[in-house]
């Protein structure tokens, strides 16, 4: 059996989250950490199983490449239902603490007060949403080419950016600026805006608790660029890079993060890319194991 570099981080990622589950498991009442747990000791098994075969065909081989996805998904949900239960209130103080320490000032309560103007609040509020976008259209875009090289080299560079922030967020959640009440937001000019009105929106909906330290707009808008400087034309390439500069002074002027957020998320993209992602060779498969054969539907041969 033939376990990707993606298979590899998944089942790391679930294992620590097991662990981070485990005490609230062993309190009584413990039961949401216990079926969390359950649930990762099937993120476990399922790279596994999946990973059995060299070649399957059908929604079984679609499943296999874009489980790690869905999979994702799952865990985003997971993680505010962890911050609920565990809090956050002390991390948020002491990253509020060493922010000032660090840059002499929150820039998060200051910088919108001293640049209130509503054309540059909506510049602003509009590259933090055209993150949102760029991601969408370009993970579509990968996909729809129909490359099994270029699907699973998106899906690690995207998926170890996540495990690695989501990791982070359950290990020591933070709600970040914007949802502290040392920090009110500002309701300046460009209160009104059509990009903040969006960003809005989607906080409001599809948001979890806990997930602000480090900053994935940031450490995801350089995997971005990263993927389009390898896989798309030299003009996507420079404007996702052009968005990946202008999304950590974004999060900050919009109050979504501190700065020190989105200096740790723009740490972690370059190290994850640079030198983590490389390490795994993506174009080969992680590890190699000896199973049995599960039944699973079979084509001739992979391909490459």
């Amino acid at each position: 059996m033939n376990l990707l570099p993606i298979d590899g981080v998944l089942l790391l990622y679930n294992a620590a989250l097991i662990v981070v589950w485990l005490p609230l498991a062993l309190e009584t009442g413990g039961g949401i950490a216990r079926w969390m747990i359950a649930i990762h000791l099937v993120g476990l098994c399922l790279p596994v199983l999946l990973g059995r075969a060299g070649a399957l065909r059908g929604w079984v081989a679609v499943l296999r490449e874009l489980y790690p996805a869905l999979w994702l998904l799952v865990f985003w949900r997971e993680l505010g239902i962890h911050c609920a239960l565990v809090g956050s209130a002390m991390n948020d103080a002491l990253l509020a603490a060493f922010d000032h320490a660090f840059f002499t000032v929150n820039l998060n309560a200051v910088w919108a007060p001293l640049m209130p103007a509503a054309w540059f609040s909506e510049l602003m509020q509009g590259v933090y949403f055209g993150y949102y976008l760029s991601f969408f259209l370009l993970v579509v875009y990968l996909f729809s080419r129909r490359q099994r090289s270029v699907t699973r080299d998106t899906l690690l560079r995207v998926g170890i950016t996540y495990a690695a922030a989501y990791l982070l967020y359950a290990s020591a959640p933070t709600v970040g600026p914007m949802a502290m009440a040392e920090f009110p937001r500002f309701a300046g000019p460009g209160a009104g805006g059509v990009f903040r009105a969006l960003n809005d929106w989607l906080q409001a909906n599809g948001d979890a608790a806990g997930t602000a330290f480090p900053s994935t707009h940031v450490a995801g808008a350089i995997t971005l660029a990263w993927l389009g400087w390898r896989h798309c034309p030299r003009w996507c390439a420079w404007l996702l890079t052009f968005l990946a500069i202008l999304v950590g002074p974004a999060t900050v002027y919009t109050q979504n993060h501190f700065v020190l957020d989105a200096v740790t998320g723009a740490i972690l993209g370059l190290v994850l890319q640079g030198l983590v992602v490389p390490a795994l060779e993506t174009e080969r498969p992680a590890l190699r194991l000896k199973l049995p054969a599960f039944g699973l539907p079979r084509a001739g041969a992979e391909a490459a």
